[in-house]
């Protein structure tokens, strides 16, 4: 294969994981805004409809590191491509859906097939691109991750009130068809290693102990973090990773080879990506409250306002992923995570008299610090592995980010309620109250994202894949 057609292959692959990548990660935040319009049409109540948005982060964290296993013995194509396909059927059972109980099933065969695009996504632009462009390749998915992110909430607002809720999940169904056929023609079969054996005995361990994980933090802040239930889901998590761990000692094709968390880039630059999110989606979660309830702008204001963060990351994420292939230095990353705690600490202070331009201007350096840290460091976990591990890789990338979601929305949501109770006990009204919980989450935030500059500074600075 000459340069010519390598240069236009690898724009044409990019192109398909940006389509899967982008209705992945936008079907996971798109929902949140339908939350209320569902409780109404189904007639029930936020407890159960929630499990509309957690059955989907649920399913998708507990398979991202089996099916990237997966991928790397039968082959990223055919794994992405049937991604996308169950994506879209799962995107039509769920505008279909009759009752609450169906449409969480629903959202279960779309969280598997967004499992299976997350999982190998970062994989195929790992293995199409050169590593001097490795980065700067990162960088534009970590963008369409973001983006996806992002813009959920403020286009699930306008696809509700133009079309309905069934709108937000009959749009992914053409783009879904489109991006399958696309992706079978364009994407060129890798190397498949069918010799090796699946660790079914990992699998299993593994999937209970993250399963327990997740609904322990997901309901902690519900049910009271020191209830029977979430101290039962926190024991079974402890449990099951450890029989996880010694199996996969001990197993001769693991799931997870152990040694790559001796490798200091991937372990540090994983750890990295976790506190980034977990830092993150404190935005994500109070940010709406604040600019709703607290100055009462609109839901199309708030939109607007957060498309500050992938907007500035969509112009920074691509050079600072080409800068890192030029000089593979960690500096420009930890610098990015440095400015990010520097927003979030700058976000802790906004009050009832800020302005709309000074609320913009903090998040747009969210945005800045995000979009400097993140390609570095997805290029750094890519690169520094072997090429046969190149789906575990990915997968373990993307497992970092959905239990830095998760884990983020928790803690933020912990602190903020604990501090408006505690305020509003002493007498405090409700929305300096408000203030006072929403300073805090943030200044927990930011000391979050501090842990993550040390961090990252240690993940590079070695010769990498």
């Amino acid at each position: 294969m000459d340069d010519k057609i390598d240069n236009s292959y690898k724009w044409r692959a990019m192109l398909v994981v940006s389509i899967g990548v982008f209705m992945a990660t936008l079907d996971g935040s798109i929902v949140n805004v339908a939350l209320p319009t569902l409780t109404r049409y189904f007639s029930t109540n936020l407890n159960t409809i929630q499990w509309v948005l957690l059955s989907y982060l649920l399913t998708i964290t507990t398979l991202l590191l089996t099916l990237g296993r997966l991928s790397d013995m039968y082959g990223k194509k055919y794994i992405f491509c049937g991604g996308l396909l169950i994506f879209t059927i799962g995107s039509a059972f769920c505008g279909l859906s009759a009752s609450s109980g169906q449409l969480i099933a629903s959202r279960v065969v779309q969280g598997i097939g967004a499992a299976m695009l997350m999982a190998n996504g970062p994989a195929i632009v790992t293995q199409v691109f050169p590593s001097t462009e490795r980065g700067k390749a990162l960088g534009l998915i970590g963008t369409v991750v973001s983006i996806g992110s992002m813009t959920g909430p403020a286009l699930g607002g306008f696809l509700i009130d133009l079309a309905g809720w069934q709108s937000i999940f009959y749009i992914n169904i053409p783009i879904g068809l489109a991006g399958t056929v696309y992706a079978m023609k364009v994407l060129e079969p890798d190397e498949v290693h069918r010799s090796q054996k699946f660790d079914i005995p990992g699998a299993v361990l593994m999937f209970v102990s993250v399963v327990a994980l997740m609904l322990g933090i997901t309901q902690g802040q519900e049910m009271g973090w020191g209830s029977p239930v979430i101290i039962v889901l926190f024991t079974l998590f402890i449990l099951f990773l450890g029989l996880f761990l010694i199996t996969e000692k001990r197993a001769r094709m693991p799931i997870i080879e152990l040694d790559l968390f001796r490798n200091k880039p991937f372990s540090a630059a994983n750890t990295s990506g976790f506190l980034s999110f977990v830092a993150m989606f404190s935005v994500i979660l109070l940010m709406p409250y604040y600019m709703e309830e607290i100055l009462g702008y609109s839901t199309k204001s708030v939109g607007l306002a957060l498309m500050a963060v992938p907007l500035i990351m969509a112009l920074v994420a691509p050079l600072s992923g080409w800068v890192f292939d030029k000089t593979n230095s960690p500096l420009p990353g930890s610098l990015g995570m440095a400015i990010t705690a520097l927003a979030l600490f700058l976000i802790a202070g906004l009050n009832r008299d800020s302005s709309f331009l000074d609320i913009i201007m903090r998040l747009g350096l969210v945005g800045l610090g995000m979009g400097m840290f993140q390609s570095p460091n997805n290029s750094i976990i890519m690169g520094s592995v072997r090429s046969n591990r190149l789906g575990i890789a990915s997968g373990m990338l993307a497992t970092m980010r959905n239990l830095g979601m998760v884990t983020g929305i928790a803690v933020s949501a912990a602190v903020f309620t604990r501090s408006l109770r505690l305020l509003e006990s002493t007498g405090l009204a409700y929305e300096p109250a408000f203030i006072g919980g929403f300073h805090d989450a943030f200044l927990v935030a930011a000391v979050i994202c501090l842990a993550g500059v040390f961090t990252s500074l240690v993940r590079g600075g070695e010769k990498l894949r």
